[in-house]
């Protein structure tokens, strides 16, 4: 009975099964391990897009405050330069400096400054020594 073909090839068919039942289970446990590292991975590639994306939005706040900023500045820098024009207008002396200062550099002697910038000699001499040394 233990020898008959029968027996034996039913034998060998219930090893065959249990091998490949191995095999398939085997297969199983493996791809589950995968799984879970790429969930793992996954959770991780999450987290850090997360990070990213709130990096990125402290830099567009930091952004549009700098711009804010930027914008202030230059209105106040608008206002400085209208205040200095206006100040220019407000001192004749002033303009005479600058004017006076312009000829110095332009090469014009003490009495040219004295004559057309209406400046007593002592000043002249001090616009000349200042800015020819420049």
């Amino acid at each position: 009975m233990w020898l008959q073909p029968a027996f034996i090839l039913a034998l060998l068919a219930l090893m065959l099964g249990m091998v490949a039942l191995f095999v398939a289970w085997s297969m199983w446990r493996q791809s589950q391990r995968k799984l879970e590292a790429m969930s793992r991975l996954m959770r991780e590639l999450t987290r850090t897009r997360d990070s990213y994306r709130k990096q990125i939005e402290e830099l567009q706040a930091a952004n549009i405050g700098l711009g804010d900023k930027v914008t202030e500045l230059h209105r106040q820098l608008g206002q400085l330069s209208e205040q200095q024009q206006e100040l220019a207008l407000k001192d004749p002396q002033g303009k005479l400096y600058s004017r006076a200062t312009r000829m110095v550099q332009l090469g014009a002697d003490i009495d040219e400054i004295m004559a057309e910038c209406d400046m007593p000699r002592a000043e002249a001499e001090l616009l000349l020594s200042l800015h020819r040394k420049q």
